[in-house]
C-alpha cells in the first residue's frame, strides 16, 4: 500500500469513535502477534497481562525485578554505548546480570529493584546506616535458597561475585531508566565473614557511596579506596517525648525535633 493510502486510513481512524477503534483493534489482533513470547507460552498478550495483574503480590514483585533487569539493558547499556562501553555478558547463570567493557577491562553488574511495600518505596532513617537524612532500601540476595557442601547458605551474595550494584529507582521515580550505583565491595557485611547483608541502604541523592552515573561507579571500582565499606551505626536519633518537653522545656524539644 502506498504512503497516501496509509494516510487516508489514519484519517478515517481519527474520525472513529472509541468503541469503533476498540472493535477495529480486536479484529486486527486476531492475526497479529505483539511479541514472540505469545507463541512461546501459547497465549495472547492480553491473557498474559491479566494473569500478572491477578497474581499474588510476591509474583508481581518478582516480575518487577525482571523488568528492572531488562530495563537496564534497554536504557543504561544503550546509553553507555556512545561512550565506548560494550555488553560482553556471557551465556549462562552467574552471580552478576551483566558484564560491560569499555576497553579498560570488564566490570560485572548485579541489578536489583528498590524495595517497596504496598505500592510505596520503603524509607528508613539513614543514621542507622551512617547516612544523613533518610535512605531507600534494596535487598541483595539470590532468588533460590540452599546450602553448599560446607553447609553455608547459598542465597546471600559473597563479596567478589559482582563489581557494581545497580538499583532501579522506579518505585520512587516512576521511571525505569533511573538507577543508583555503588560498589559490591562497599556493601554492608552480612552474618558470614564474606557475605553481603540482605538489606542495603540506598542514598536518595548521590553521596560518597552512591552515584546515579555508571561511569563514576566504574571510576570508583578502578580506584584505590582504602578498603572502605558501609557499616551500621550504633548511634540512634533521640526520640521526642512528652516527658522531655515537660522536664527540659521547649528549647530542648525544638533541638530534638530539628535533629530528626
Amino acid at each position: 500500500m502506498e504512503k497516501q493510502g496509509l494516510q487516508q486510513i489514519r484519517a478515517l481512524i481519527d474520525q472513529c469513535t472509541e468503541d469503533e477503534k476498540d472493535s477495529l483493534f480486536r479484529e486486527l489482533r486476531q492475526d497479529r502477534v505483539i511479541h514472540e513470547f505469545e507463541r512461546v507460552i501459547g497465549a495472547p498478550a492480553e491473557m498474559i497481562l491479566e494473569a500478572v495483574h491477578s497474581a499474588p503480590e510476591l509474583t508481581r514483585r518478582m516480575l518487577r525485578g525482571v523488568i528492572a533487569d531488562a530495563a537496564f539493558r534497554t536504557f543504561a547499556v544503550a546509553a553507555l554505548e556512545p561512550h565506548g562501553w560494550q555488553d560482553v555478558t556471557p551465556e549462562g547463570n552467574f552471580a552478576f546480570d551483566y558484564k560491560l567493557d569499555d576497553g579498560k577491562g570488564p566490570i560485572t553488574v548485579q541489578v536489583k529493584l528498590q524495595r517497596s511495600e504496598r505500592g510505596a518505596p520503603v524509607v528508613k532513617d539513614g543514621l542507622r546506616y551512617g547516612f544523613e537524612g533518610n535512605v531507600f532500601i534494596t535487598e541483595t540476595q539470590k532468588t533460590r535458597t540452599g546450602t553448599d557442601g560446607e553447609d553455608n547458605k547459598t542465597r546471600p551474595y559473597r563479596y567478589g561475585e559482582f563489581d557494581i550494584l545497580a538499583v532501579s529507582m522506579q518505585p520512587s521515580t516512576g521511571a525505569w531508566d533511573r538507577y543508583m550505583y555503588t560498589l559490591g565491595r562497599w556493601l554492608l557485611q552480612g552474618k558470614g565473614p564474606n557475605e553481603m547483608a540482605t538489606i542495603q541502604p540506598v542514598s536518595q541523592v548521590p553521596s560518597d557511596f552512591w552515584t546515579d552515573d555508571f561511569r563514576i561507579a566504574a571510576q570508583w571500582f578502578r580506584a584505590e579506596d582504602g578498603a572502605k565499606r558501609m557499616a551500621l551505626s550504633q548511634v540512634k536519633r533521640p526520640r521526642t517525648t512528652k516527658k522531655a518537653k515537660a522536664d527540659n522545656g521547649p528549647d530542648l524539644l525544638d533541638r530534638l525535633q530539628s535533629e530528626q
